[in-house]
C-alpha cells in the first residue's frame, strides 16, 4: 500500500514528505519538562530552584559546589611542588601553601577585578593617589603582595612533565598544561588563547561540559561522522538515554546529528546551514512550513522546517511540533501614509511555532554565561598574563565562579546583583576557615551526630588533635650519651628522602614528625624502626604528600571526600 503522504524532496537519498497533520503532532512523542537541580554527595541533599530561600548555604559553599574538589587537591599539590623548587635554589623562606590559602588566593583574584589599576603592586598600596578614591589596601587580606606574586608564579592547573619530551610537538605539550582541569570540570570561551566548545543547561545557564579544540588532526578524524556531530555527541554523551532536548547552533545542527542523538536516546533542535547534507531546501514573515522524514515503521522521526522572521531560518528537529506557540512581540517604528505626521511606534507580532519557542528560550544560555564572565567578572581582562596555561586556567576558573552565581541566584531567589555577589564571594574566600573547620560547614547536616571514630586514637581511645591523615610530632625525647634531653625531640631519617637519595653520599633529611596512619597501625609504639618518619611541609618539602599518594591512596580519597562539600551534578532539561 502506497503512503498517501507525497514525497516532496529527495536529498542525498533521504526522503522528505509533506504532511501538515504530522507536523502538528509531537515528533517521537512528548518530552516532559525537567527543572535543574544540584546534588551534594556529603548529605545527599538536592538543591532545586527556590530551595534555599533561607540562604543556609553561603556563597563560598556554592562556589565549592561548582569547583571540582579533585582539581582543588591537584592544584594544592602542584603549586606546593613549584614552591619547593623555588626553595631548593634559594633559602627556604617560602612556606608551603594550604588549601585554605589557595581559596584565599582565588578571593584576591576576584577582588582585583573590582579596581582599575595599571600596576598590580599598586593594589597593596596604603596611600591614595586621588583625594576621593581610597587606596585598595590589599594588605588587609593578610596576603602580602610578595606572597600573591609567588602563588601566581607557581599557579598550575594540570600535571605535565617538567620538560617537553623529545619528539612531542609543542602544541601537544601545551595542551597537557590544562587537560587535568578540563577533565575535572567535565567529571563534576576564553577571550583569547583557544577555542572552547561547551554544553550548558538551558534553564539555569550553568556550563556542564567542555571540549577544547586542540589540533587540526582532531577535526580530521574519520569515524563516519561530521565534526559537528562528533563534538555534539561528546558533549552530551553523559546524558544519553535520558530523553532530554539538546539545542545546538549551526556548527552542530545537521540531519546526521539529529539521527545520532536520537540513537543515543536524546532529542535535538538546531538551525542548519543552507548547504547542509540530506536537508531539504513560503514566504512572508511568520510563515512556517515543515516536511517530515519517516522511519521504517512509517512514523515521523524527524522534521525539517523553515520559519521566517526578519530572515529565513532552517530548522532540523526530532521532537516537538509546529503547533502555534507564544508569538514574538517587538516594538518597531513605522512610517504611516501621512508623511508629515512622522513615524509612529507599532507593536509587531510574529507567529511562532512551539518548537521555535523551545529553541530560542535556551539557545543563548552559553553566550549569556560567556558575557557574565567577560563583562561582569572580567578576570581575563584584569589579571593579565602572557602564560597560555594561566590564561586558559583562569578562564575555566571564571566559568566556575559564574556557575556559582547562577545556582545561588536560582536557589535563593536573591535580589543582589552579580557585582555584589562577586564582592561578597571574594570576602568569604579571603576570610575562609577551610583549614580550621573543613567538615562542619553550613550544610546543617552535622549537628547531633556522634563524633566520628577517626577523631580518636585507635590504640588508646584518646582524642586526636587533628582529623584524617596528618603529621604528628613524636613524644620521644632525644638521648645524648644516655642522658634524656627534655627540650629536644628524637629525630630519624625521613623515609621519602632516604628513598630519593638511596645510593648517594647525601642521606636526605631527618625529621621528628610521623605519619598518623602508620603510627596508628604500628604494633610497637616505642621502636623507632617501626615508625614512618616524614619531613614537615613547613620546610618546603612534599614528603608527606608523596607518602600519602604512594601508601594511603584509599584513605587519601576518603579524606578528600569528607573535606570537600561535593562536586556537582546538574539534572535538567538540556537546552
Amino acid at each position: 500500500m502506497l503512503d498517501p503522504r507525497p514525497v516532496r524532496q529527495i536529498c542525498h537519498g533521504t526522503e522528505w514528505r509533506e504532511s501538515d497533520p504530522d507536523t502538528l503532532l509531537e515528533v517521537n512523542g512528548p518530552v516532559p519538562h525537567r527543572s535543574w537541580s544540584v546534588r551534594t554527595t556529603i548529605a545527599g541533599e538536592t538543591i532545586r530552584p527556590g530551595d534555599d530561600i533561607q540562604q543556609r548555604l553561603s556563597r563560598l559553599d556554592y562556589f565549592l559546589l561548582m569547583f571540582p574538589p579533585s582539581q582543588l587537591t591537584l592544584m594544592h599539590l602542584l603549586m606546593n611542588e613549584e614552591i619547593q623548587k623555588i626553595n631548593t635554589f634559594t633559602p627556604a623562606t617560602h612556606q608551603a601553601m594550604t588549601k585554605g590559602e589557595l581559596l584565599k588566593f582565588f578571593g584576591v583574584i576576584i577582588l582585583c577585578t573590582k579596581f582599575e589599576f595599571g600596576n598590580r603592586a599598586s593594589l597593596w598600596s596604603r596611600t591614595a593617589k586621588l583625594k576621593y578614591i581610597p587606596a585598595p589596601c590589599f594588605g588587609d587580606t593578610s596576603m602580602s603582595r610578595t606572597r600573591f606574586d609567588l602563588l601566581f608564579r607557581c599557579l598550575r592547573f594540570s600535571y605535565p612533565p617538567a620538560f617537553r619530551p623529545i619528539g612531542m610537538a609543542h602544541e601537544t605539550f601545551r595542551w597537557m598544561l590544562v587537560d587535568d582541569f578540563v577533565d575535572s570540570f567535565n567529571k563534576m570561551k576564553p577571550e583569547a588563547g583557544c577555542e572552547v566548545q561547551n554544553a550548558a543547561d538551558g534553564e539555569s545557564g550553568v556550563i556542564l561540559r567542555l571540549k577544547l579544540v586542540k589540533t587540526e588532526l582532531e577535526a580530521r578524524e574519520d569515524d563516519g561522522l561530521t565534526l559537528g556531530t562528533r563534538v555534539a555527541k561528546y558533549l552530551v554523551e553523559q546524558w544519553a538515554r535520558t530523553d532530554r532536548i539538546v539545542c545546538g547552533d549551526s556548527f552542530f545542527a545537521s540531519v546526521a546529528t539529529a539521527k545520532e542523538l536520537k540513537s543515543m536516546g536524546l532529542r535535538f533542535i538546531g538551525v542548519v546551514k543552507n548547504a547542509s547534507s540530506h536537508y531539504p531546501m513560503t514566504s512572508n514573515r511568520g510563515d512556517h512550513k515543515g516536511l517530515v522524514h519517516l522511519d521504517t515503521d512509517g512514523n515521523p522521526d524527524m522534521m525539517a522546517f523553515v520559519w521566517v522572521d526578519r530572515e529565513r531560518r532552517y530548522f532540523i528537529s526530532n521532537c516537538s511540533s509546529l503547533v502555534e506557540g507564544d508569538p514574538h512581540v517587538r516594538n518597531r517604528w513605522r512610517q504611516g501614509d501621512d508623511v508629515e505626521a512622522g513615524p509612529r511606534r507599532e507593536e509587531l507580532t510574529v507567529p511562532t511555532p512551539k518548537v521555535c519557542n523551545i529553541y530560542y528560550d535556551t539557545c543563548a544560555a552559553i553566550d549569556q554565561n560567556n558575557r557574565h564572565r567577560q563583562d561582569n567578572l572580567q578576570i581575563e581582562r584584569k589579571i593579565e598574563t602572557k602564560n597560555w596555561a594561566t590564561r586558559v586556567g583562569t578562564t575555566i576558573l571564571g566559568m566556575c565562579i559564574v556557575d556559582a552565581w547562577l545556582v545561588y541566584k536560582g536557589a535563593t531567589g536573591t535580589s543582589e546583583t552579580q557585582s555584589e555577589f562577586y564582592s561578597w564571594l571574594a570576602e568569604e574566600l579571603i576570610d575562609n576557615s577551610y583549614d580550621k573547620d573543613p567538615i562542619w560547614r553550613s550544610t546543617g547536616s552535622v549537628t547531633e551526630a556522634s563524633p566520628p571514630q577517626h577523631l580518636f586514637d585507635s590504640r588508646t581511645g584518646a582524642g586526636r588533635s587533628a582529623i584524617q591523615a596528618h603529621l604528628t610530632p613524636t613524644k620521644r625525647k632525644r638521648k645524648v650519651k644516655g642522658v634524656i634531653m627534655q627540650n629536644q625531640f628524637y629525630q630519624s631519617q625521613c623515609v621519602v628522602c632516604a628513598s630519593k637519595f638511596k645510593g648517594q653520599k647525601r642521606k636526605g633529611f631527618k625529621s621528628s614528625f610521623l605519619c598518623s596512619i602508620c603510627n596508628d597501625e604500628s604494633l610497637d609504639s616505642t621502636a623507632a624502626e617501626s615508625k614512618v618518619w616524614l619531613c614537615h611541609s613547613k620546610y618546603g618539602r612534599n614528603c608527606f604528600a608523596e607518602h600519602m599518594a604512594a601508601c594511603h591512596s584509599s584513605q587519601y580519597s576518603l579524606a578528600s571526600t569528607l573535606v570537600h562539600v561535593s562536586n556537582f551534578e546538574v539534572f535538567s532539561l538540556l537546552q
